[in-house]
Parts: C-alpha cells; sequence; structure tokens
C-alpha cells in the first residue's frame, strides 16, 4: 500500500531527474549548440520537466502522460547530437526510467479518468504546454546562438504562460499581441528553416489564444466580484459578538443605550 501511495511521487521525481539530467548535458557535454542555445534550452527543460512533475502529483492531469512521453522522447531525440559522456549515460538512464515509469501502471489508477468539470478546455491546456515549450522551440531554431529577440520571446512566453494559469486577463492579450510582435523580432534574425519553425509556432499559440474556448476558459478562471453584504447581529453567534465587543443588537458594549 505504502509503495502504491509513493508511485506518482516516484514517477514526478524520475520526469524531473531526466530533465535534470539532460539540463547538465547540454551545459557541460560536447555538442553542436552555442552556449545560449544550450543555457535556453536547458533552462526549458528544467521548467517543462518540473510543470509535468507538479502536474503528475497534484492536478493529476490527464495531460501529464502524453506531455511526459513528448519531453522523454524530445531528450532521447536530443543526446543523439551530444558526445557520450558521464553525464550523456546518466541522463540516458534516468530518462528510460522515465519512460518505464509513465508508460508502466503506476498512473493508471492515479491520473484523471474524465477531465474536471470547472477545468479548462483542451485549447487552453494546450495553449498554456506550448507557451511553456516556446522557449525549446525558439532555442532548437537557434542552434547558433539566441539572440536578443528570442530570449524576449521567451520570457514572455513562459511569464504569459505562468500569468493566463492564474486567471490574470491581461495575459491572454499578451499572447495575442505582444507573442505575435516578439515572434517577428526573433524570426527576423534565423536563417529560412529556423524562421519558418518558429513562425509557424507563433502562429499556432496566436490561433489558439483568439479561439472562443481559450477566451471562455480565462473569463471563467478569473475571480468574480462578491459583494459584501453585512449579517444582522441576530444572526450572529454570541460568542462572536462577544469577541467582537459587541452586544446582542451590534453595538459596542461600552455604548450606553439610548
Amino acid at each position: 500500500m505504502f509503495v502504491v501511495q509513493r508511485s506518482p511521487l516516484l514517477v514526478a521525481t524520475t520526469i524531473l531527474l531526466a530533465s535534470i539530467g539532460w539540463a547538465l548535458v547540454l551545459m557541460f557535454g560536447s555538442g553542436p549548440l552555442a552556449v545560449s542555445t544550450a543555457a535556453l534550452l536547458a533552462t526549458d527543460l528544467l521548467i517543462l520537466g518540473t510543470v509535468i512533475a507538479v502536474g503528475v502529483v497534484f492536478s493529476r492531469g490527464r495531460w501529464t502522460r502524453p506531455t511526459a512521453f513528448l519531453l522523454l522522447g524530445g531528450q532521447a531525440v536530443l543526446g543523439v547530437f551530444f558526445d557520450v559522456s558521464g553525464w550523456w549515460i546518466g541522463a540516458v538512464v534516468v530518462s528510460a526510467l522515465g519512460v518505464g515509469a509513465v508508460a508502466g501502471p503506476w498512473l493508471g489508477g492515479w491520473l484523471r479518468k474524465l477531465p474536471p468539470a470547472d477545468g479548462p478546455p483542451p485549447k487552453a491546456v494546450i495553449m498554456g504546454l506550448g507557451l511553456v515549450g516556446l522557449p525549446a522551440l525558439v532555442a532548437i531554431t537557434a542552434p547558433g546562438g539566441v539572440p536578443l529577440g528570442g530570449w524576449l520571446l521567451s520570457g514572455c512566453a513562459v511569464a504569459a504562460a505562468w500569468a493566463y494559469s492564474q486567471a490574470w486577463l491581461p495575459a491572454l492579450w499578451a499572447v495575442r499581441g505582444a507573442i505575435p510582435v516578439l515572434g517577428v523580432v526573433a524570426v527576423a534574425g534565423l536563417s529560412w528553416p529556423g524562421a519558418l519553425a518558429l513562425g509557424l509556432g507563433v502562429a499556432a499559440f496566436t490561433a489558439l489564444a483568439w479561439s472562443p474556448e481559450v477566451r471562455k476558459a480565462a473569463l471563467s478562471q478569473a475571480a468574480a466580484p462578491v459583494d459584501l453584504v453585512p449579517i444582522p447581529p441576530e444572526l450572529a453567534p454570541p460568542e462572536v459578538l462577544e469577541a467582537a465587543g459587541l452586544d446582542g443588537r451590534g453595538r459596542p458594549r461600552n455604548q450606553a443605550d439610548v
């Protein structure tokens, strides 16, 4: 029973350790990526691994399993372009454990079978996760070095994803307006294959941001203002009135009756 209860935590740990392992490979291994590109990609791998691990343990979201497979699969492809080293071997081992953990039966009884009634629609989830992964796309499309526009686009994407998850409505307009503008700036300094890939990615996120489902999700998650309704003192518990220094009519006890 103890092992079963701890299984989701162990699965999440392997996902996070795999991201840490490949981040170390990017920073200290020998590969074709420039320092700035490796740094951005390593940072985003850590963010993605953390988001998925937290999603497995706390939200139990159905999106965590396919997203984990995409992350681990992308890390496996990344390993092809790096020389074998101690960091590389460790990352491969942890990634293999992660794939086995995610594919195994341990999450079967843990992850939700159906989406929560008050949860965001699939397009909103895809947009949020896509924004978190956008820095990785920026890095891949600029193997020779990430220009300033790419850093700005990456920072704006991650910040917008976090703000949107907190139901901050201006974040939706940031995705609709700031992301396309920064995308144009980032694409300007790339070769045509990288520019095409990054341009398509930014266009996809922009299209999702303008979809009715994403807008409704932001509106439904935002906290609605609540009017304060006074409670008659007759309905308040006596101990509450006494603690507040009020009498049975809601007036201060030291106030003389008139």
